[in-house]
């Protein structure tokens, strides 16, 4: 695993899914309650853009070849769409009453997300250093075509 393969969006992603972690399991949304004990339909939708976010970081930093990557990529802008929209109605248009800074700190988590998801994928492909290089080759030690020297 190599963390110099992340680029700009994949740490926007890893930081959004940190920030998305805490303010669902530690955060008060709702007088005491957390994300996870307030938003019982919202919260499988989250810890499913959660786990997609963290899973598009860790392929990135492990795999040399974007097929893998480049899959979650696509699928975690999919979900992180459905998840702002949802927590955009929940926090700000139809916000409940004692609401604390939690679901706020979830909204912005999951915008960056989707951001950093759209990002990386924009940036996708195989850099320089994990490219092919020289094709080694093996002698088997057979017979030699003749060289034909200098034309």
């Amino acid at each position: 695993m190599k963390l110099s393969r992340l680029r700009s969006g994949e740490w926007l992603t890893a930081v959004s899914v940190a920030v998305m972690l805490v303010a669902l399991f530690a955060l008060a949304w709702y007088r005491k309650q957390t994300g996870w004990d307030g938003v019982t339909h919202l919260r499988w939708l989250l810890l499913i853009a959660i786990l997609l976010g963290a899973a598009l970081v860790i392929t990135q930093a492990a795999f040399r070849a974007p097929a893998i990557p480049v899959s979650l990529d696509v699928i975690s802008t999919v979900v992180a769409i459905p998840t702002v929209l949802w927590l955009i109605v929940r926090v700000v248009i139809d916000a409940g009453a004692h609401q604390k800074a939690g679901p706020w700190l979830e909204l912005l988590g999951a915008i960056g997300l989707l951001v950093g998801s759209f990002l990386a994928l924009r940036q996708e492909g195989i850099r320089d250093a994990d490219g092919p290089g020289d094709v080694p080759l093996v002698d088997l030690g057979g017979p030699r075509a003749p060289d034909p020297g200098p034309a």
